[in-house]
C-alpha cells in the first residue's frame, strides 16, 4: 500500500520516507510541490531509501498550472513545471509520474481547441519522459467547473494517440457520476489507482470518515496487481490522517506483521 506524501505535508519528504518504512507501507506517492515546498535535497530522499524498500512514484506539480490554458505562457510554463517533475522522479529514484489534465479556462470557449493545446503539451512531455525513461501517467478528473477530462471515454478518446507509452491514473474519489467500479472497468491503460474517502463538503478525507461505500473502498484497496495510493493533504503535525488512515488498513488486516 502506497500513502500520499501529503498526508505528512509539515514533514520534509525525506522524513517522510522514513516514517512510510515505520508505518510498514510499501510504497510512497510525492507530490513535486512538497518536495519543492520544503526545499528538500533530492539526494536526501534518494539516501532515505536507499534499501529501495519503498516503491517511490511522483504526483507531478500540479497546483496552478493548465497545460491547455488559453495563454500562451501559463501553458507553457505548466509543461516546464511538469518536465520539472519528471527531472525530480528521475533524481529521486521513482517511476511512474501523475500528472493532470488541462481545463477550461473560458467554458464559452469549443473544448476542441483545449483539447488541441493539452495534446500539444502532453507530446511535449512524453518526449521528455522517454528521455528519463520515465512513465507518464494522465489522471481522469472529477466533475467540477473548468475540468473536461471526468469521464472515461473522454480520456480514452484523448490518450488514444499516446498508446502505449500513456497510461492513465484512477481516482475513486472523482468519481461522482455512475460506480466507480464502473468507470474503472472503463478506463483504458491504466497503471495506478488514488483511494480515499469524500465528504459532502470535500474530496480526499481520510478513508472512513466519509460517505463513499465502505464495501466499494475496499475492494479497490485490495487490488494487488497496481500501486494503490491512499490519498489526502494534512498541513498539521499531528499526522492525524497518516494515522487514521494505518489504522483503517489495519483493520481490513492490510498491514500484516506492522507494530499497532
Amino acid at each position: 500500500m502506497h500513502f500520499a506524501s501529503t498526508l505528512a505535508w509539515a514533514y520534509p519528504v525525506d522524513q517522510v520516507v522514513q516514517l512510510a518504512k515505520q508505518s510498514g507501507l510499501s510504497g510512497l506517492e510525492i507530490w513535486a510541490e512538497h518536495v519543492w515546498f520544503h526545499g528538500t535535497d533530492p539526494n536526501k530522499i534518494r539516501e532515505a531509501n536507499r534499501d529501495q524498500s519503498i516503491n517511490l512514484t511522483m504526483h507531478a506539480a500540479s497546483w496552478d498550472l493548465n497545460i491547455s490554458s488559453l495563454e500562451k505562457e501559463i501553458r507553457e510554463g505548466s509543461v516546464k513545471q511538469i518536465r520539472n517533475s519528471i527531472k525530480l522522479a528521475d533524481e529521486i529514484g521513482a517511476d511512474s509520474i501523475t500528472f493532470h489534465p488541462g481545463r477550461l479556462t473560458l467554458p464559452q470557449i469549443k473544448q476542441e481547441i483545449y483539447e488541441a493545446f493539452m495534446m500539444e503539451s502532453i507530446f511535449t512531455l512524453i518526449e521528455t519522459a522517454k528521455r528519463y525513461k520515465k512513465t507518464l501517467s494522465i489522471e481522469l478528473m472529477e466533475v467540477k467547473t473548468k475540468e473536461f477530462v471526468t469521464a472515461p471515454e473522454i480520456m480514452n478518446r484523448l490518450i488514444a494517440s499516446f498508446l502505449p507509452e500513456l497510461k492513465t491514473t484512477f481516482d475513486v474519489a472523482h468519481i461522482s457520476e455512475g460506480t466507480p467500479q464502473q468507470a474503472f472497468a472503463q478506463l483504458i491503460n491504466v497503471d495506478k489507482v488514488h483511494v480515499s474517502d469524500n465528504s459532502r463538503a470535500q474530496l480526499h478525507v481520510p478513508l472512513g470518515m466519509g460517505i463513499l461505500d465502505r464495501n466499494m473502498l475496499n475492494e479497490f484497496i485490495s487490488i494487488n496487481d497496481l500501486p494503490v495510493v491512499v490519498e489526502g493533504f494534512d498541513a498539521s503535525e499531528s499526522l492525524n490522517w497518516w494515522n487514521h488512515n494505518l489504522h483503517y488498513l489495519k483493520s481490513l488486516e492490510m498491514m500484516k506483521g506492522v507494530p499497532q
